[in-house]
């Protein structure tokens, strides 16, 4: 049930500082990798989130509270896992 969350660098900066180290969602965004690419020219900076449905739930709670802006791309995530059966 992996759930990947892609989410922009200041975004990613912001949630980590501002969820408790102990937490679950924590642990996933320490685990984040680093990602560049570019789409149609857009260039994308960021990290890439792999977490459980209760970590994304945590983050989801997180970015809603400290980076509002970043709920859709989590919430995006989300319905991708369940799309493609993984929850």
């Amino acid at each position: 049930m992996e759930i990947i969350i892609k989410i922009a660098t200041g975004h990613y900066e912001r949630l980590r500082s501002r969820i408790p180290g102990e937490s679950p969602a924590h642990q996933a965004l320490e685990r984040a990798t680093r990602i560049d690419y570019s789409v149609d020219g857009v260039l994308f900076e960021g990290y890439s989130v792999s977490c459980d449905d209760t970590q994304a739930g945590l983050i989801r709670e997180a970015a809603e509270r400290y980076c509002p802006v970043a709920v859709l791309e989590i919430d995006k995530a989300i319905r991708h896992a369940r799309d493609r059966g993984a929850l």
